[in-house]
């Protein structure tokens, strides 16, 4: 099987906005036009399915979200894609503008199996702050989900990487998530949030993080640096096993601004 893990498209219609995520927007090529370009270049055919982890949209509207599954739809008619909510997916907007359910407590859950692969994606955005967090209620179903072993095993899907080397970015997960995570079928977890293209380990599984579709991120210790660094991920299931390949979309970068980060202890 063959996949894409696109992440962080942060789509707008208008990116008339004030925050200062928002401004690297006016230094880059406008996200959308980006995405809508890499639709048409890549023989999506030849994929059996699109995986896109959150900040699907930067802080809009409804209607950003339709004209986003628009541009989805027309571009992948027969394709499967899958997602998951990230922070700057607004709640109270984004799953009318999805079209799709809330759970009891207005997470977006989803579960599905194709051609043997079990896909989930849990929600680990929170509404008032920045990095991620994953609710009790989420790792109960999460149980009863990965309780029966899929064919091909299980992809997860969550916007914020549960392991990460600075453990300020790194999700806050329930007591005994990693433990059901270790003891499952699980073949890779594919996450967003870094913008920028990088793996790591969680539970003894492999995280895929994938460069962002909008700007790109270098972590240093005292400071952010912002690019206009752009790429994606291509994906293969071969025999039971996960291959991940980097693509860049910008093969040079230029420096967009930079945010010192606070300090916190002696890190």
């Amino acid at each position: 099987m063959r996949f894409l893990h696109l992440s962080d498209s942060h789509f707008r219609e208008n990116y008339q906005t004030n925050d200062f995520t928002a401004a690297m927007f006016s230094k880059t090529q406008n996200p959308r036009l980006a995405l809508e370009q890499l639709l048409q270049s890549l023989p999506l055919t030849d994929y059996d399915f699109v995986l896109l982890t959150g900040d699907l949209v930067h802080e809009g509207e409804i209607s950003d979200y339709q004209t986003l599954r628009k541009m989805l739809d027309h571009y992948l008619p027969t394709t499967p894609y899958f997602f998951c909510r990230g922070n700057h997916d607004r709640r109270a907007i984004f799953f009318e503008g999805m079209g799709v359910e809330a759970n009891d407590s207005q997470e977006y859950l989803n579960c599905t199996e194709i051609r043997g692969l079990r896909i989930i994606s849990l929600d680990s955005a929170q509404d008032d702050h920045h990095e991620g967090k994953i609710s009790d209620s989420q790792l109960a179903q999460l149980e009863k989900w990965l309780a029966k072993p899929a064919e091909k095993g299980t992809i997860l899907l969550v916007h914020h990487p549960l392991a990460w080397e600075d453990p300020a970015i790194a999700t806050k997960l329930p007591a005994g998530f990693e433990e059901v995570i270790a003891k499952s079928d699980i073949i890779g977890i594919f996450v967003g949030h870094i913008h920028q293209a990088s793996s790591g380990e969680f539970a003894g599984k492999k995280q895929i993080m994938a460069e962002a579709l909008s700007f790109g991120v270098d972590e240093f210790p005292d400071y952010s640096l912002f690019t206009d660094r752009t790429g994606y991920t291509s994906c293969s299931l071969t025999e039971g096993k996960l291959y991940t390949y980097q693509h860049l979309l910008s093969p040079q970068q230029t420096e967009l601004g930079r945010m010192d980060k606070p300090i916190i202890g002696n890190h």
